[in-house]
Parts: structure tokens; sequence; C-alpha cells
């Protein structure tokens, strides 16, 4: 605002009106008008370069979060896991010899690739190698049981060749083991918590039964004697044989 070219009566009214001082003559009033304008500038804020890096603005990278692999394989581990289950309650009702041993060999095996689906599903590589130590151990079963009608292989009494039981098991074992190939970086490393504790209560089922069947330890056998200094009775392991403190009279004496 160009105060110079106002008067002294202009410029102690407008003094007057923003509560400044009005004595003075016209250059102390313009200074004191020009100061009161600078008081209502906005200042200057200076902020440090590691402030203003906080504002600054964030390039974020989103990451493809779809675990494709773990879940189809999971649940192809988990039908099958159905299926193997199913055959072994069926054969629980047949009567054949020793078709209900198979039967819930059949079942424990159907329950193990069920726990390595659901692991397998939670996107841990250990789901997919407890998958494969199944179909190991599956495998030879289905060898070995392939002249017989049981659930535990498909030759079902030699009624389909043994190659067939083997190419199965094979191509069972390369379909689980193409996560590890394809896609790796999809599974996490490391043992899982549902794996931990299905291990744990195994522990804790094996321990009662170890402590069950544990004898408990026998009770020592001991004998009345009476000290030959004061006649206090005491007692001493019926095979001891020696030197005895007394604990009433604090004596020595022989026990044979």
């Amino acid at each position: 605002m160009n105060y110079d070219s106002m008067t002294l009566i202009q410029l102690k009214t407008m003094c007057k009106d923003r509560g400044l001082r009005v004595s003075g003559n016209k250059a102390e009033v313009v200074i004191r008008l020009m100061e009161d304008d600078e008081g209502e500038l906005p200042q200057q804020v200076n902020i440090p370069m590691q402030q203003m890096t906080q504002f600054a603005p964030q390039i974020i990278r989103l990451e493809n979060t779809s675990k494709v692999f773990p879940v189809v394989w999971g649940l192809l581990i988990i039908f099958y896991a159905m299926f193997r289950s199913y055959v072994g309650m069926m054969f629980l009702t047949f009567d054949g010899e020793g078709s209900g041993f198979e039967a819930l060999i059949a079942i424990a095996l159907g329950l193990g690739y069920l726990l390595c689906g659901v692991i397998t599903m939670q996107g841990h590589k250990e789901g997919i190698y407890g998958t494969l130590i199944v179909l190991l151990i599956s495998g030879s079963l289905s060898i070995i049981y392939h002249n017989e009608f049981s659930p535990l292989s498909i030759g079902m009494g030699d009624v389909f060749p043994l190659e067939w039981t083997i190419c199965c098991s094979a191509s069972c074992i390369m379909i689980v083991s193409i996560p590890l190939l394809a896609a790796p970086n999809e599974f996490k490393e490391g043992e899982s918590q549902l794996f931990n504790s299905v291990i744990g209560k195994v522990n804790t089922v094996r321990s009662s039964a170890q402590s069950t069947n544990s004898t408990p330890p026998s009770v020592e056998d001991k004998v009345v004697i009476s000290c030959d200094h004061c006649s206090k009775s005491l007692k001493v392991p019926s095979d001891f044989s020696g030197n005895v403190r007394c604990p009433m009279c604090k004596e020595k004496f022989r026990v044979d």
C-alpha cells in the first residue's frame, strides 16, 4: 500500500482502526503501519530435508500375492485323500482275510494325504515333501499287494498288470513334484504350525503311553533294629550291613 500519498490524518485514522499508536510524525506513522503489515504476512517456515522426505510420494510395489500352486495342489491332494479313505472304509465291510487290517492302513494313508494337503494349501513345502513320502509308502504297498484284492493296490487281484501299478505310482509322484519345479517361490520354507501341533500331540500321547506301561519303582524292604546304646528303634534296609549312627544319641554301632 502506498502510504506516502496519504495525509497524516488518514494514516493516523488507519492506526486507530488497527489499534496502533497514533502519535508521531508522518514518517513514524508510516513505519508503524508498514511493520504492522509485515506482521500479518505469512511467515516462511524452513523444513529440514529429512522431514521433507517423509512427505515425499512413496512408490509402492505390489507383489503378486496369489498363490495358485499351493491352493490347486493342496485341493488335489485332499481329494485324493478322501478317495483313499473312502476305499479303505468300503473294505472294512468285507469279510476277506486281512481285509480289515489293510483297510485301516488305507485309511491311515488317506489321513496322511489329508494332513499334507492342508499343509500344502497353507503354502508350505512340507506338504509336498510329506505327500511324496506317503506316496512312496503307498506305492511300495501297492506293489506288495498287487496280486491281492486289497485297498492298498490298484492291481485288484492281478486284474491289472504290475506295470500299471508302477506307472500309476510314478505318475502321482511326478504330478505332486510339479510345484517344486515350476513355482518353488510360491511355497514357504520352515515348519507349519499345523505340523508342529500334530507332532506335539503325537509326542504327548506317546509319553502318556510310556508312563502308563512303565513299572512303578519297587519299594525297598526295611527292617527295624534297636540302638545298642539308647535302644532307639531305627529302620534300615534289609540287606544293609555296616556301621550306623543313631540320630538320638549320636553313637555308632554295627549292623550285621
